[in-house]
């Protein structure tokens, strides 16, 4: 079983809710829409909805798909109205959603294996002429200055993560503990870790055939240091 299949829980789930502000999803959504993309949308992995529903706010119609349960259930309690699926990412193919954009947000790729990567990318590119993949852990983000441990508290649940970078593997190993005071989560988060180039050609490779690699929703470009990479896919 991947770990991604247990690790969304409601203590993981409602750190990161409390963590994201909302400017943050508003100037994602900006630059989301200053694409200029059809207005169906595929939000997969769509965590608890942020992105989702400030599309359908803006007008978008949106499907979002996510393996959390809890995720999903949160998501359908703010949004009832709004298209929510379960399910794994690994299998994207078999929900058979096409849209006029995917949208791959939160630093949510990377967490399938390389074989798993190329398949979903490929599964994107058949759902959506237009693909926007939101990755913090390129090579050229995490390696100039990985930190060894962070420790934040958001929506009153403290975190704790402690990295590890595995060399021969290029895989990003990260300890979490989440605590609400009376519960506590231990998990591990692995995600693969490539270079912009090699993203660039697994994205054509998907059948994109143009990238645009920005470093923030403010549209400058990506470069080393840039703390996340947005790529833009045209088929």
């Amino acid at each position: 079983m991947s770990w991604y299949t247990s690790f969304f829980t409601d203590l993981a789930n409602t750190f990161w809710r409390g963590a994201v502000q909302p400017s943050q999803t508003s100037a994602e959504i900006d630059f989301i829409a200053g694409l200029g993309a059809g207005p169906r949308v595929l939000d997969a992995p769509c965590g608890s909805g942020r992105h989702s529903i400030e599309l359908a706010r803006r007008g978008y119609s949106v499907t979002g798909i996510d393996i959390s349960e809890e995720a999903i259930a949160h998501a359908r309690a703010l949004a009832p109205e709004l298209d929510w699926r379960q399910g794994d990412l690994a299998s994207l193919g078999s929900f058979g959603v096409t849209a006029d954009l995917a949208l791959c947000l939160g630093n949510s790729f990377g967490y399938l294996d390389h074989a798993g990567s190329r398949r979903l990318l490929a599964d994107l590119a058949a759902a959506a002429p237009v693909l926007v993949v939101d990755y913090g852990c390129t090579a050229e983000s995490l390696l100039p200055s990985l930190p060894g441990e962070i420790r934040m508290s958001a929506g009153g649940v403290d975190m704790v993560a402690v990295n590890n970078y595995d060399v021969a593997s290029a895989r990003l190993l990260i300890d979490f503990t989440f605590s609400d005071g009376e519960r506590t989560q231990r998990s591990t988060c692995v995600q693969h870790v490539y270079t912009a180039g090699e993203l660039t050609r697994m994205l054509h490779d998907a059948g994109f055939s143009s990238v645009e690699l920005f470093g923030d929703t403010d549209g400058s470009a990506f470069a080393i240091g840039s703390h996340r990479l947005l790529a833009v896919a045209h088929r």
